[in-house]
């Protein structure tokens, strides 16, 4: 189901994972997919691979430890999504619109867990998870600033926006659409017509 999104994209983890560490990582995601992430347990993941739970706890002392490896996964993942978009146009405009459809071509693939697992992150106590998802986050949302800062000097973007708050609004569109596409039981392609007139609805605001 999801193990092949890695290979299919050429997507990997930090060098430093291992090979257990990438497969611990689809199952967890194979987990939340089809048991939601409030059953993303050691047990769980454990028997999505197969093994005993004292041999998935040789590679993790706790569930916060395989979700830190998510964040990691997300950063390794998304962010390198986004940036095979940007990196094949010059244009701002055309950099957001390959963005956006790149990254709800990624959270089908990856079946919406990302979203999952950070509106998760939100909800805990642990201050450190928080923190890292944040530094993430802030990662993606510096990316499309730069671009419609980009876009605004060139004079393709309306000279009265506000970088920092048209960066959000892109990054909530995309959550919001993933959102509802995960409560209809992803019956239908984030790529049909009425997803991606969204896109559209973003462009004529921010274009000059």
């Amino acid at each position: 189901m999801l193990k092949g999104l890695y290979l299919e994209r050429g997507f990997d983890l930090k060098p430093t994972s291992t090979i257990r560490q990438r497969q611990i990582i689809i199952a967890a995601r194979a987990v939340i997919f089809s048991k939601g992430i409030e059953n993303l347990t050691v047990r769980e993941i454990a028997k999505e691979l197969k093994i005993t739970n004292g041999a998935l706890y040789r590679h993790f002392k706790s569930k916060d430890e395989i979700v830190s490896l998510l964040i990691d996964d997300i950063e390794a993942t998304m962010l390198a999504t986004i940036k095979e978009a940007a990196d094949k146009t010059n244009d701002p405009l055309r950099k957001l619109e390959g963005i956006f459809l790149s990254h709800l071509s990624y959270s089908e693939r990856m079946k919406g867990t990302s979203f999952a697992i950070i509106n998760q992150v939100s909800g805990i106590k642990n201050k450190h998870l928080k923190t890292k998802m944040f530094k993430v986050l802030n990662r993606y949302l510096k990316t499309i600033k730069a671009i419609i800062v980009e876009g605004m000097d060139a004079g393709r973007f309306r000279r009265d926006l506000n970088p920092t708050s048209a960066s959000i609004v892109f990054f909530g569109t995309i959550q919001s659409m993933v959102s509802l596409w995960s409560l209809s039981g992803y019956k239908l392609s984030l790529r049909k017509p009425h997803f991606t007139r969204m896109l559209d609805v973003y462009k004529s605001w921010v274009a000059a």
